[in-house]
C-alpha cells in the first residue's frame, strides 16, 4: 500500500480508501494495470489527511467504510478541492451516501468501468449519481 502522500496532482491520480487492507490492494493492483496513479488510504485517519491536500482527481470510497465515516470523508475531500467526483462502492441496499457515483461491484472489469465513468465529466442534462 502506498504510505507516502503526494502533494502534486497526477493525470488521473485517483485516492482509494478502504478499511480493508485486502480489498484495498486488490483495487490499487487493478487500477495502476490500468494506468491509474493511485493513492491507497487505509482507515478514516490517512483517508482524511489526504483528502484535505485536495491533489487527486476522483475519491474512491470502499464499502468496508461506514456510511457515516463515508459521509465525512466526502464532506472533508469537497471542502479541499475544487468539485471532482467521488464514487462510493456499495452493497446491495446499503445506505447511499451524497456522492456523485454509486456502484455495487464485484467483479475487476465492473470496477474499472465505473471508474472510469466516473473519471469523465458528466454530460449536460445527463443523471451522474448511478451506474
Amino acid at each position: 500500500m502506498n504510505q507516502n502522500i503526494p502533494t502534486s496532482p497526477g493525470p488521473d491520480r485517483i485516492l482509494s480508501v478502504s478499511y480493508d487492507a485486502t480489498l484495498l490492494a486488490t483495487r490499487q493492483l487493478l487500477l495502476e494495470a490500468r494506468g491509474y496513479a493511485v493513492v491507497s488510504a487505509l482507515g478514516f485517519m490517512s483517508a482524511a489527511d489526504y483528502c484535505r491536500t485536495g491533489t487527486c482527481q476522483l475519491v474512491i470510497l470502499g464499502h468496508s467504510i461506514p456510511a457515516e465515516d463515508k459521509e465525512e470523508l466526502a464532506r472533508i475531500f469537497r471542502a479541499h478541492t475544487s468539485r471532482r467526483p467521488i464514487l462510493s462502492l456499495e452493497l446491495p441496499g446499503e445506505e447511499r451516501i451524497d456522492a456523485d457515483y454509486h456502484a455495487s461491484v464485484f467483479e475487476p472489469e465492473e470496477f474499472l468501468a465505473a471508474v472510469e465513468v466516473s473519471l469523465k465529466p458528466p454530460q449536460e442534462g445527463k443523471e451522474a449519481d448511478a451506474i
